[in-house]
């Protein structure tokens, strides 16, 4: 085979792995099934050190809630936007909230080597059924909810959020 032929062959196989990734991570999150939003804040979830919470404890607050693992790239980049916002949008009435899909030590070694200072969260075997009944068919990560004061569901976000789009989204809510 020439090497004009093995370049457009890689040039195929590159184009449509960049096809298939970006259907991916454009594709919009479709419709929560009735009650799946509200049974996520009221659900107990087991914390990193084995207590339960609840959602419903930032009831009057902004809530963003996100979805993650530490094996997933983009979620790592995203969290120190997540660490950052807290911070900065607390005083305000934001409160995020992280889901760890993944193994309980590896979450919490990951989360105390960046200094995540919000609840992390660790989502049970089961999270996967939540998360397309949230929206999400794929069960991709990462995968953000956010909440209004009142507890309505107002945005679903399957990949990364960028600061502008993380702020973009929270604005109308402050």
């Amino acid at each position: 085979m020439s090497k004009q032929n093995q370049l457009v062959i890689l040039a195929a196989i590159l184009a449509l792995a960049v096809g298939i990734g970006l259907s991916f991570w454009l594709k919009k999150p479709g419709p929560a099934q009735p009650g799946a939003s509200e049974a996520l804040l009221v659900t107990p979830i087991k914390t990193l050190d084995g207590q339960t919470l609840s959602l419903a404890k930032y009831q009057g607050k902004i809530l963003v809630v996100n979805f993650w693992a530490t094996w997933c790239p983009p979620c790592r980049d995203e969290i120190p936007l997540f660490i950052e916002s807290q911070r900065e949008l607390a005083a305000n009435g934001v409160q995020f909230v992280g889901i760890a899909l993944d193994n309980p030590q590896k979450v919490a070694d990951f989360a105390q080597e960046v200094g995540i200072n919000y609840p992390v969260l660790l989502g049970g075997i089961n999270e996967s059924e939540s998360l397309r009944k949230l929206g999400n068919s794929g069960g991709g990560l990462p995968y953000t909810l956010i909440y209004d004061r009142g507890g309505n569901l107002r945005e679903k976000v399957l990949g990364s959020l960028e600061k502008a789009r993380l702020e973009q989204l929270l604005a109308p809510l402050i």
